[in-house]
């Protein structure tokens, strides 16, 4: 550390205490602590990962290959990282704002419109002129502690305002989307989520942020929807204070049913849980809050302690707290994403993408962190879980029929993973069927992949809701963006579920660029015509 950001880190210390409103001495030491991580995990922000900045509307998008099935009425959408402001140095991938890309689907023909989401952060961002938000990466070794006191700073002179979660938040909103009780909600699990507006013709448009009862802590990015009751199950952890992890229900039109802390002895990253007939499934892995490791190791305050086990919650859905929940101990690994679970024989079910480890330092991809397809079988009646990988295909973002959460599953998809490329972009799409004997050890049985393209998540759209009217679980259509590096262009794909067959049997050109982000989504045009406005206890 300079003895220049010494004096400064002094001065704005100084002015703390003595109450002095300073913007340009917190601007100067936020650009000097910046400075000392110059180009520090870049990467996220070259290429494909790179933002776009302008937000458009096409009415009509050249179909330039192949036809949109007549099937397809809605509107295929994706969330993603997508920092307004160029960053002073550090960057992480996940911290950039939220955008979502939308392509609306009617009658053999699309529209496409993207938009930032209107947070609270992002209004405040705009109202300084810069960057004013602590970033994840910018939480880093002994200067992470310095933008830490920073922070406190910033808030006593008013250059933040309103960041407690109770009341804005500061959030991004740029993870994923879920509809449920009329509202198309923009996730982060950061925050609390924000409600956005489908018109019919594809314009989206933010309409505030959300509070739902007496919530008090973020709003998980993977809720789960029961088809069977139209409840959605949400979980919210924090790393930094009690309640590490909260368990929720949300009714069908979206006021809370129930909310209890469940209890666990040290904090980590719940990015996902699933749900089941009779229970809700929590993963409790070792990916740890610890700010020593700032000091001790020079890296961001969460990291991966293999030494640790990791362990699988069994929470009956009938529970009224968390001490009910029982726990299954295995060897350490990790999982951001789980495919989905249920019961057979009276045993829980899940698969998932599975990593030995995970490092969220890392500034390139490592096989140690190549999540694979691996089954787990909970046995509640012995008291046992085993795991099983399943597949050798490396990838994640899974996905399945909308419809089967919680239920028996022949099917799934994930992205794949180009294992050459540092940046791990991905190459294409493969299919596992899960009813695969042990004995056959590998569960993938078609792959799509690009020869020089690479895309995102798909998802996975039934060609119709009425399952009567399906040939079976995967019939039906699977829709990706797709970037075309020597054009520099994006395209929407959509492929034959059912088939795996290479050829799309459609490719739409859009106007401008996607970026790689995190996930996607289908809204239904019966679902665009339902939409609640402007919802419950909107905060704009």
């Amino acid at each position: 550390m300079s003895a220049r950001v010494i004096a400064y880190v002094a001065g704005g210390a100084v002015c703390f205490v003595l109450g002095i409103r300073s913007r340009r001495v917190v601007n100067g030491l936020q650009v000097l602590i910046a400075k000392g991580r110059k180009n520090k995990r870049r990467n996220a922000l070259a290429g494909n990962y790179g933002p776009v900045r302008r937000e458009v509307f096409s009415a009509e998008c050249e179909v330039v290959a192949g036809e949109l099935p007549a099937e397809l009425d809605g509107v295929y959408m994706r969330n993603g990282s997508n920092p307004f402001y160029d960053p002073y140095a550090s960057y992480h991938w996940f911290e950039g704002d939220g955008m979502v890309h939308a392509t609306r689907i009617k009658e053999g023909a699309a529209s496409f419109c993207n938009r930032f989401v209107d947070t609270h952060k992002l209004r405040e961002e705009k109202r300084a002129g810069f960057p004013i938000y602590a970033k994840f990466g910018d939480q880093e070794g002994v200067r992470g502690v310095f933008v830490a006191m920073l922070e406190l700073l910033k808030q006593r002179v008013g250059i933040i305002r309103g960041q407690p979660l109770t009341q804005q938040g500061s959030g991004t909103a740029n993870t994923s989307l879920v509809y449920h009780a009329g509202r198309l909600l923009a996730l982060h699990e950061g925050d609390l989520p924000y409600q956005l507006k489908m018109l019919c013709e594809g314009v989206l448009s933010t309409v505030g942020r959300v509070s739902v009862g007496d919530w008090q802590v973020p709003f998980t990015a993977h809720p789960k929807l029961d088809t069977t009751t139209g409840n959605l199950h949400i979980i919210g952890y924090q790393i930094d204070r009690q309640p590490y992890l909260t368990y929720g229900v949300l009714s069908p039109n979206g006021s809370l049913l129930k909310s209890f802390p469940i209890p666990v002895a040290f904090p980590s990253m719940f990015h996902d849980f699933a749900i089941t007939e009779h229970y809700a499934v929590f993963m409790h892995m070792p990916l740890v809050f610890d700010p020593k490791a700032m000091i001790e190791h020079n890296t961001l305050p969460v990291i991966f302690k293999p030494e640790m086990p990791s362990r699988i919650g069994l929470l009956p859905l009938t529970a009224r707290s968390g001490d009910e929940v029982v726990w299954y101990e295995l060897p350490s690994f990790y999982v951001f994403h789980i495919a989905n679970a249920w019961e057979e024989a009276g045993k829980v079910k899940m698969v998932a993408c599975q990593a030995e480890r995970v490092d969220l330092n890392a500034m390139k991809f490592n096989e140690d962190m190549a999540s694979r397809m691996t089954e787990y079988i909970i046995d509640p009646a012995k008291g046992t879980a085993q795991l099983r990988r399943i597949s050798s295909v490396v990838g994640d973002f899974p996905l399945v029929h909308p419809a089967m959460y919680g239920k028996p599953t022949r099917y799934a998809y994930t992205a794949i993973t180009d294992t050459k490329d540092d940046a791990a972009q991905v190459k294409g799409i493969a299919k596992f069927d899960l009813a695969t004997p042990p004995s056959q050890k590998e569960a993938a049985i078609a792959t799509i992949e690009w020869d020089s393209a690479r895309g995102g998540e798909a998802f996975f759209v039934p060609r119709s809701q009425d399952p009567a009217q399906c040939n079976g679980e995967d019939d039906g259509f699977l829709l990706v963006y797709v970037y075309e590096a020597k054009a520099d262009a994006s395209f929407l794909h959509v492929y034959n579920a059912q088939t795996m067959d290479s050829t799309p049997l459609a490719v739409v050109k859009l106007p401008q660029r996607v970026p790689h982000g995190f996930h996607t989504y289908w809204m239904s045009g019966e679902q665009i015509r339902q939409q609640q406005l402007p919802g419950i206890a909107l905060q704009h």
